[in-house]
């Protein structure tokens, strides 16, 4: 959308927080904090005299701001979402679905084929323009784009004509940032895996200066911060990709962890992940993956069944194909099923979650295959 934040209509928001149920006092405190409000411009101007230059600032007049919300604050995307109460429920068939982060909305439309799938996005994108438009929103189409998914091996790549109004061409891209994540049309994650291996370098120059100012749990400090963060954000998703990708990870890891001991390169460091008790990043993903199941998928515990390994025992669901075997929730459920007995035993969730993590940090997993292949 175009300058979302400013085009929010303070009359129309009110009487979305009306509907939400905010109402007297509490009302007319909204009202406070959105109304009368005043701005102005400030710009330098910068005069010449006898060879001298005078620099001085020029104000405009102040005026009262009747749109948008205040930006920077905690209450700005709260309020803003509110603004945008209703926009879910346009969307009508299962071959539409939304995603909404404040003022980045996306859709996920479907389609048996490439004339479907552009009426689908033509209906829907109407909708949504419809609706913003009686918002005092501007959809902008020079902003938005759209990818194409599909796997590497697949012959017949669609290329739909998207456009929003008939006559805004909406660009077709092979990825894109959302919420952080390089989304690429294969979703390989090549690219993201690259990008959280240049932002940890950083991270590695940190370590390495600050090895003889600062002690091991300084040094793992510094390590949480700079790098554990970057690989940790968004991994139950991510860490589907291939095994070159994480190894890449892995190693940076163990980088790490060489350079917080001051060790070789030949030296190993897999026992030091455990007493450290630093996830890799497979057990990591291992982790999050079944931490999301749990949060997300209403994962309950069956201890009514036998705690055998058997393949009778188990959560998974039947699935046709093999990309569905990328998905968080499938690879969360098929490791949960792997974990060992003693900690699926636990009916207790946040217990059965922390057994699960203890398990992981003690073992230091190199692979997906180590951690399968201990089951």
């Amino acid at each position: 959308m175009s300058r979302a934040f400013d085009s929010v209509e303070h009359r129309k928001l009110i009487d979305v927080l009306s509907s939400l149920g905010v109402k007297d006092t509490e009302l007319l405190w909204f009202q406070s904090y959105l109304q009368d409000r005043k701005q102005f411009v400030e710009v330098e101007s910068f005069t010449e005299n006898k060879r001298i230059r005078y620099q001085e600032k020029v104000k405009s007049k102040p005026l009262i701001i009747r749109y948008g919300v205040p930006q920077g604050s905690i209450l700005g995307p709260l309020l803003f979402l509110c603004y945008l109460k209703g926009l879910p429920g346009v969307m009508w068939g299962d071959n539409h679905s939304l995603c909404l982060y404040a003022d980045d909305t996306n859709i996920i439309v479907s389609g048996q084929t490439q004339d479907s799938i552009e009426v689908s996005s033509h209906i829907g994108l109407s909708m949504i323009k419809e609706f913003l438009d009686n918002k005092n929103l501007l959809l902008n189409s020079k902003k938005s784009s759209f990818i194409s998914f599909c796997t590497k091996q697949a012959r017949n790549k669609l290329f739909p004509n998207i456009f929003i109004d008939s006559d805004q061409i909406v660009e077709q891209v092979q990825e894109t940032k959302f919420l952080g994540l390089l989304i690429d049309e294969n979703l390989s994650w090549d690219n993201h895996v690259e990008q959280i291996i240049s932002k940890t370098s950083s991270g590695l120059y940190a370590l390495r200066r600050m090895t003889t100012q600062c002690n091991v749990d300084s040094l793992k400090a510094i390590y949480y911060a700079l790098i554990h963060s970057h690989i940790a954000y968004g991994i139950s998703i991510y860490g589907a990709t291939t095994k070159q990708n994480l190894d890449k990870i892995l190693k940076l890891q163990k980088k790490a962890i060489r350079i917080i001991f001051n060790l070789k390169m030949s030296d190993t460091v897999k026992h030091i992940f455990s007493e450290l008790g630093i996830l890799t990043v497979y057990s990591l993903y291992i982790f999050e993956t079944i931490k999301f199941v749990f949060n997300h998928k209403n994962l309950t515990l069956d201890n009514t069944r036998h705690h055998y390994n058997t393949r009778n025992n188990r959560f998974v669901e039947r699935h046709r194909l093999d990309f569905y075997k990328k998905s968080t929730e499938y690879k969360g459920r098929l490791f949960f099923d792997c974990l060992p007995v003693s900690v699926k035993q636990e009916s207790n969730s946040s217990k059965l979650l922390k057994l699960t993590k203890t398990f992981l940090i003690e073992s230091a997993f190199y692979s997906i295959d180590e951690f399968l292949g201990n089951h």
